[in-house]
């Protein structure tokens, strides 16, 4: 399974790293509206986002709309020594700063840090290199989010709450016809692309 997985990253790396920089931007954009869009109808007041890397879909527009609108913009910090993420609310790139892996993360200095035993935020976007009709979802290889979910599902029982969407932003490109899961992978609720939202059948 690791090969077939290591595999699967590659050829999907290679196939989103050949869309041209430009339309990537113009993808991009119309992806994030579309997903202001969807958090309206949701009258979602927080949502957690990923600051892109590379030639990830960029999602600074939704940042910048959510921090306009008020709305409570949080984005994860990882911890390389358990692989593990912290959450912060950020008010603008100032809040920003080079993490472990050369993304951009909260700045623990100036951010405000954000208990799961006190707040989840009404949606959860995450990062991947490719997803499936069935909520599968590619990730690099580090098992950050897989094991935040697990962390947000026990903070969720505490609370009395369902547990926020999980969504995935992506170019319509990164589409497959099947991911190679295992038990411990976590699955998306949906994934908005260039395309809108579109909702996915989770396999029991």
């Amino acid at each position: 399974m690791k090969e077939m997985k290591q595999a699967a990253r590659q050829e999907a790396a290679a196939r989103r790293e050949q869309l041209p920089e430009l339309l990537r931007a113009e993808l991009s954009e119309r992806a994030c509206m579309e997903a202001k869009a969807w958090l309206e109808r949701q009258q979602a007041e927080s949502f957690m986002i990923y600051a892109d890397f590379r030639s990830e879909l960029r999602t600074w527009p939704l940042i910048e709309w959510g921090i306009r609108h008020n709305k409570t913009v949080i984005v994860p910090r990882c911890l390389p020594q358990d692989r593990s993420m912290e959450l912060y609310a950020i008010n603008g790139r100032s809040d920003l700063a080079a993490g472990a892996y050369g993304i951009m993360e909260p700045n623990p200095a100036s951010a405000r840090r954000i208990s799961l035993q006190e707040q989840l935020p009404d949606a959860v976007f995450v990062p991947g290199l490719a997803f499936d009709r069935d909520g599968g979802r590619l990730g690099y290889g580090g098992g950050y989010y897989d094991r935040f979910r697990d962390r947000m599902e026990e903070a969720a029982a505490r609370l009395g709450r369902s547990l926020p969407p999980w969504i995935g932003l992506a170019y319509e490109a990164q589409w497959v016809d099947g991911i190679p899961m295992e038990a411990h992978d976590a699955r998306v609720d949906g994934v908005i692309t260039e395309n809108g939202i579109a909702l996915v059948h989770k396999e029991s």
